[in-house]
């Protein structure tokens, strides 16, 4: 069992009755007392038991996640997450709100975050997307003095209490050692890496994912595989969906003579797939991130060879449960970072990430 309130009072000699009103902050202590009290608490690890507490707030607390809502097969998978750690504390009056914003919505957004904290909003999750405006958003939350932590997206620069995600340059060293190791005895190995030019703004605090994934990658094949030579193609920004498809294709078609792997780094990866086929590449390795609803389908195909999976169920669930365990104790949590490590899909594990979906249903 846990340290108790009696347990806090019998180390103190003092009442138990005293110990509750500090930890409680209900009814007078003196000042020098209470702060015995509160750093005993925290030296021992004192976490209030949640039936009592929802006993003395009598109230809901409220917790939000924002984020933008594209690609759809990424983002509903956080969503799983959430639900799953809202359900857990739905019975210890928790009400938690996930609110997708349409891209680049910043006033959306902000009227959006401005209706959460007019109804109560105690803690947020965010992602901190260059998309959205989020110097002004992350303001409004820290004018409020409501603690938040970043979701799938850093903000290493701001107050925030704690990233929740990937280390996206360990992605990018993952797949270098997939397909370092897939042409170790290549003779005169190629690799055409696909991504995008610098997306975020320089003024922008946002990390740049498509750029971490390839330092992490070059990091590793300059370490360990320097033999592999490997090109860059890169998409043009700012592309309207419908087009992403013909660029791919067209730079496939450009590219792909004498290559042995592709590794495709942006979120494109149903147009990706679909230029595959329309160009007849079945030869190469293929490689990418993260993973949509027709990766198995394509796995068993053999048109795409690996998946590097982030796990986005896990960072949605630990997103939640991280703001709940802050307000049920009063502390921020012991890391500054969780980070979320990256699995290696292949066809004959294919199945790997759906262990997550059994797990999220078990415990609902």
């Amino acid at each position: 069992m846990g340290i108790t309130q009696q347990d806090i009072a019998d180390a103190l000699r003092v009442s138990l009755i005293t110990v509750h009103r500090a930890l409680n902050d209900s009814g007078y202590v003196s000042q020098g007392l209470k702060e015995r009290i509160l750093a005993y608490a925290r030296d021992v690890h004192y976490v209030p038991h949640k039936a009592s507490q929802i006993l003395l707030r009598n109230k809901v607390r409220k917790i939000a996640v924002f984020s933008s809502a594209l690609p759809h097969y990424f983002w509903n998978d956080i969503r799983t997450g959430i639900r799953v750690g809202a359900e857990q504390i739905q019975a210890f009056n928790y009400q938690v709100n996930y609110r997708t914003i349409t891209e680049r919505n910043s006033r959306l957004y902000l009227k959006k975050l401005k209706e959460e904290i007019a109804a109560g909003l105690e803690a947020v999750a965010i992602v901190n997307q260059w998309i959205f405006d989020m110097k002004s958003i992350i303001a409004s939350i820290e004018r409020r003095g409501i603690p938040y932590v970043t979701l799938n997206v850093d903000a290493p620069d701001s107050n925030r209490v704690c990233y929740v995600g990937p280390d996206y340059r360990a992605g990018g060293r993952l797949a270098a050692e997939y397909i370092g190791k897939t042409l170790r005895f290549k003779k005169n190995p190629r690799v055409l890496v696909i991504t995008t030019p610098a997306e975020v703004p320089e003024d922008s605090s946002t990390p740049d994912i498509n750029r971490l994934r390839y330092e992490g990658f070059l990091n590793g094949i300059q370490r360990h595989f320097a033999g592999i030579d490997h090109e860059v193609g890169y998409l043009t920004t700012d592309i309207r969906s419908r087009e992403v498809g013909s660029q791919i294709e067209d730079l496939l078609r450009s590219r792909k003579a004498n290559v042995d792997v592709i590794y495709f780094i942006p979120a494109y990866n149903t147009q990706f797939i679909q230029a595959l086929e329309k160009t007849g590449d079945m030869d190469s390795v293929i490689v990418l991130h993260d993973l949509d609803s027709s990766a198995n389908h394509y796995l068993e195909k053999n048109l795409l060879t690996a998946v590097i999976y982030q796990n986005p169920i896990l960072q949605g669930y630990f997103a939640v449960k991280i703001l709940e365990n802050m307000l049920e104790s009063g502390h921020p949590p012991d890391r500054r970072q969780i980070i979320i490590e990256h699995s290696l899909l292949l066809n004959e594990n294919k199945n790997l990430y759906k262990n997550h979906y059994l797990f999220a249903r078990m415990i609902e």
